[in-house]
């Protein structure tokens, strides 16, 4: 079963892999983006390490429109932000924690809003930050 999760930001704030990465390093969070990663093309498979060790998830960077569409009550929450960044994995809890660590780096560097659509949660960068650092310390 496939599980994801969404980080929505004005495209003006998509940062690049060593802006992003920096953040990631900066909220102490033990996961490290593929060195050649491009965020605006890259779509698929995104190998990254999670603590050390190789895992990784799949990213899509695309309007956020197109996601807005099947969750249309957040919306007003989305505001204007008019990209989104999807995160997805499977059950596996490594590429969870390299998933929810970059998710939550990326709602910090671009003041996005991260939703988990399995439960409805919905999150600012600060509470995306702060429910991250609770979950990674039970994976």
């Amino acid at each position: 079963m496939a599980i994801e999760l969404h980080i929505f930001m004005q495209d003006s704030r998509v940062p690049n892999r060593e802006i992003w990465q920096k953040a990631i390093d900066q909220l102490g969070f033990p996961a490290v983006l593929v060195a050649s990663l491009d965020v605006r093309n890259d779509t698929g498979f995104s190998p990254t390490s999670f603590r050390g060790k190789s895992t990784g998830f799949e990213f899509y960077l695309e309007p956020a429109a197109d996601i807005l569409d099947s969750y249309t009550h957040i919306a007003p929450r989305v505001g204007s932000r008019d990209q989104c960044a999807t995160f997805r994995w499977g059950g596996d809890m490594m590429e969870c924690g390299a998933a929810i660590a970059a998710a939550a780096a990326l709602a910090h560097v671009a003041d996005g809003i991260y939703f988990y659509p399995d439960d409805d949660i919905i999150y600012d960068a600060a509470e995306a930050v702060t429910a991250t650092r609770r979950d990674l310390q039970e994976i």
